[in-house]
C-alpha cells in the first residue's frame, strides 16, 4: 500500500529559516489542498478556510 499523504508532505523540504517557522510545512501544504479543493484560492481564501475549520 502506498504513503499516506501527510507522510509524502512530512518529506517535502522547509525552505524557510527558523525564524518563520510557526507551523510545521507539511501542516500548511494539507491546508492549502484541503482550502483548494474546497474552491478557496490565494493566502485570504486558504486563511479563511483555515478559520472554518479550526475546531475540526
Amino acid at each position: 500500500m502506498g504513503a499516506s499523504l501527510i507522510e509524502q508532505l512530512k518529506q517535502v523540504e522547509d525552505f524557510r529559516t527558523t525564524d518563520g517557522r510557526r507551523h510545521p510545512m507539511w501542516l500548511i501544504l494539507l491546508f492549502v489542498i484541503m482550502g483548494t479543493m474546497n474552491g478557496d484560492v490565494g493566502y485570504r481564501g486558504w486563511g479563511d478556510f483555515v478559520k472554518r475549520h479550526r475546531r475540526v
